[in-house]
């Protein structure tokens, strides 16, 4: 029999009994469309929670001060740290592997425009946060380096931010008061979104303003005013984030004088670690193995029904054996017409499973689904496992088929 007789004889199997075809085709359809759409919605839960806990900031790290440790010092004598612009300078010299060092000054302070009064996140920062953040301007300008050198009373905005103080109405150029001093708005951020990770609040609903303006108007510890609250660093990879980590805690501890083992001295913290200690890779594998389960009982219920063809049509294989038919001609046939079946259930589950992905991803709520995200290994990565699946299925028929006495199955005629 020549390949197009085959391909008819494989859907003449498929004809003969519509509702068991039609079972054994949806277990095909229904295992490669879970191959793909598992893979893909792995691949955009993936994406969704890199891309909440790194909204914050790609490969961000924190290093704030706190009290010298009990184990170190008696609890009496606990004495606060804290930060100045010396430590921040120390670090950028000292430390190689982060790109970006800065400090960030911050505090829950009343902000006030005409008869709304809030208490928002305030950050002095320099223009570099924009870098650190990844944070993008929606309309005016960001905070510049002038704006920090000559203490400019400046404001950006959050999106959330700007609804909640200026309201619908409010405007580029408007004035605001942080700790009752006026602040002109000169520019608003694109909305951020849910972050996984919260640094105090979201970017959203934070207010930036130049570091040294916010040194003028807060008050002072002793008689620094001054402190920064907290060094901002962008870790060259995340492969390197515990030997920086161990660089930032050395380098800060020996400003401070205090031990570089006392962790509550000098706290360093990045989301790069909730990412870490997510198992990603085994909940990926996870779905792959569900779907692959998926597909092979559908390939078991295709095994199914080309043995149940082979049985039903074993006195046409003996009178072809008869005659002079060789048996790996009936392997061959049989081989083939599984894997005709199996690609027949498989391209459809492929379409199915492609369209899925296609439709869930051209939904808008990145925030609240992780939606599919379909890549071209995944599509082959489909037509392999179909592939093995059909061959793995079809050599049991195929042996059984070459397996037939013609002298038995003539008699049986």
């Amino acid at each position: 029999m020549n390949f197009a007789q085959i391909v008819r004889s494989a859907l003449l199997t498929l004809q003969t009994q519509k509702l068991r075809t039609a079972l054994t085709l949806f277990g095909m359809i229904w295992g490669t469309a879970s191959v793909v759409f598992l893979l893909a919605w792995g691949l955009g839960l993936e994406r969704m929670l890199e891309s909440g806990f790194t909204r914050l900031g790609k490969n961000v790290v924190h290093a704030w001060p706190g009290k010298i440790g009990e184990d170190f010092t008696p609890a009496a004598d606990r004495r606060e740290l804290w930060f100045t612009p010396a430590e921040v300078e120390a670090v950028e010299k000292g430390v190689r592997n982060a790109d970006l060092v800065l400090g960030e000054s911050r505090g829950w302070y009343p902000v006030t425009y005409g008869s709304t009064l809030l208490t928002r996140d305030v950050r002095g920062v320099e223009p570099r946060h924009m870098h650190v953040r990844g944070t993008r301007i929606a309309a005016g300008r960001a905070i510049t380096r002038a704006d920090v050198g000559s203490r400019h009373r400046v404001a950006v905005l959050g999106d959330t931010a700007r609804q909640k103080i200026l309201g619908p109405e409010g405007r580029l150029g408007a004035t605001i008061r942080i700790l009752g001093t006026p602040f002109e708005v000169i520019g608003f951020f694109e909305r951020v979104g849910t972050q996984l990770t919260r640094d105090a609040d979201e970017i959203d609903e934070q207010v930036w303003i130049p570091i040294t303006a916010l040194h003028g108007i807060r008050p002072g510890r002793g008689a620094d005013r001054e402190v920064i609250d907290i060094v901002v660093l962008r870790a060259r990879s995340r492969e390197t984030y515990d030997d920086l980590k161990t660089e930032v805690r050395s380098i800060l501890a020996r400003q401070l004088g205090v031990s570089p083992d006392d962790e509550e001295a000098v706290i360093v913290m990045s989301p790069i670690e909730n990412l870490k200690a997510m198992p990603i890779d085994q909940m990926r594998g996870m779905l792959f193995v569900l779907a692959v389960t998926t597909l092979g009982i559908g390939g078991i219920g295709i095994l199914n029904m080309m043995l149940d063809s082979v049985q039903e049509r074993r006195q046409e294989i003996g009178v072809r054996l008869a005659v002079g038919a060789r048996r790996r001609d009936v392997v061959g046939q049989f081989f083939l017409e599984t894997l005709v079946v199996t690609g027949v259930g498989g391209l459809v589950g492929l379409g199915l499973g492609v369209g899925l992905c296609a439709l869930l991803g051209s939904l808008h709520a990145p925030d609240v689904i992780p939606l599919p995200i379909l890549r071209a290994w995944i599509v082959w990565t489909a037509l392999g496992v179909m592939t093995l699946v059909g061959v793995l299925s079809g050599l049991i028929p195929a042996w059984r088929a070459a397996g037939v006495d013609p002298s038995v199955t003539l008699r049986a005629e």
